[in-house]
């Protein structure tokens, strides 16, 4: 499995570095450096994590490249499927994409009920929030970053929907099942043996 997960990470660096060729950022900088950048700090944000599986840390990381290729491309969902992309990796991604007419915080709240899509936005968001990499701030780039600081705090932590205790988003569980529920990893961990059971 996690072969397969280092090739998919080549492949969605690949395909990242192809579909964004030619875009800038807001510093005018090669966009492909910033879902580098956000892949990289990802997967920084998961090496603090005790108990963070290697699987997940590449998944987090292939999502970290993809997190923008729907919106600013013309790639889809559909797309990353034909290249085998991990269905939770495709979830996370449409997790991350942006609707029209979406209100922000709903917007944040689809995003917080995936711990893969979680740890990838809290990646974007402190590099976007590097005002840094800026030659030139502007009042614009200082409310941006203000909404980002309290969207950072809304998405660092949870509370598990089963057992109704607030966590740090390192104690989520990694499994997003697609329903949207929040679990933590022990509430996540009783009910995947309570299906098992029940098989």
């Amino acid at each position: 499995m996690i072969t397969d997960l280092s090739t998919c990470l080549v492949r969605a660096e690949a395909l990242a570095r192809k579909a964004h060729a030619g875009q800038v950022d807001k510093a005018g900088q090669p966009y492909f450096l910033h879902v580098e950048k956000v892949s990289q700090q990802a997967g920084a944000i998961i090496r603090t994590w005790q108990a963070a599986s290697l699987e997940f840390l590449l998944k987090a990381q292939i999502v970290g490249f993809l997190h923008d290729i729907v919106e600013d491309t013309d790639m889809t969902l559909d797309t990353l499927r034909c290249y085998d992309m991990p269905s939770d990796c495709i979830l996370a991604i449409g997790r991350l994409t942006k609707t029209k007419g979406v209100p922000y915080p709903d917007y944040l709240d689809r995003v917080k009920r995936s711990k893969l899509a979680a740890v990838v936005k809290i990646a974007d968001m402190t590099h976007n929030s590097d005002l840094t990499r800026l030659a030139r701030i502007t009042e614009e780039d200082r409310i941006r970053q203000l909404k980002y600081l309290h969207a950072l705090e809304y998405l660092s932590g949870f509370t598990c929907e089963h057992c109704h205790r607030a966590f740090p988003l390192a104690k989520m569980g990694e499994k997003d099942t697609g329903d949207g529920k929040i679990l933590c990893q022990d509430c996540q961990g009783q009910q995947g043996l309570v299906n098992m059971l029940l098989m």
